[in-house]
């Protein structure tokens, strides 16, 4: 008998074992997680007051110093999570989101904003920092940081 063949029937069971562990891993472990549904209390969801980022005209010029006005925002679940950016520019812009799981689905290269009055507006609901940027324009940049409100 071959050395090959000694080592063969031992490593077909390793690569078995080695399977349905990292099967139960993905079935138990990585997908309850990744599809466990988040619980968002109702004051987040129904903010009353609405922050709004304002693109300015020119934006479409890299020298141009401010193009997302403010380009760093800071908003709290329940008062003011509620975003809406505002092309005031002649030109398409978008709002491409760099993180942020759900952000990301919604805000994508394909999120055009038309000129001179579109709008995209997002409602954030965990905290954490987002980053975006304009995907025709990437020099164009911004942030908004979401806290949880103070107890």
């Amino acid at each position: 008998m071959s050395q090959t063949s000694k080592i063969a029937g031992p490593l077909f069971i390793i690569c078995i074992l080695a399977s349905v562990v990292g099967f139960g891993w993905f079935q138990f472990v990585y997908m309850p997680e990744v599809n466990k549904e988040v619980i968002v209390p109702e004051e987040w969801l129904n903010p009353p007051e609405k922050t709004t980022v304002d693109i300015l005209l020119g934006s479409v010029d890299m020298d141009q110093e401010d193009n997302f006005l403010p380009n760093a925002i800071s908003v709290t679940l329940g008062e003011n999570n509620l975003v809406t950016w505002l092309n005031l520019d002649g030109v398409i812009h978008t709002v491409t989101a760099e993180v942020g799981k759900e952000f990301i689905k919604l805000a994508g290269n394909a999120n055009y904003l038309d000129p001179e009055g579109g709008e995209f507006s997002f409602l954030f609901i965990e905290a954490g920092e987002y980053t975006y940027y304009c995907a025709p324009h990437p020099w164009m940049r911004g942030t908004v940081i979401v806290s949880e409100p103070e107890a």
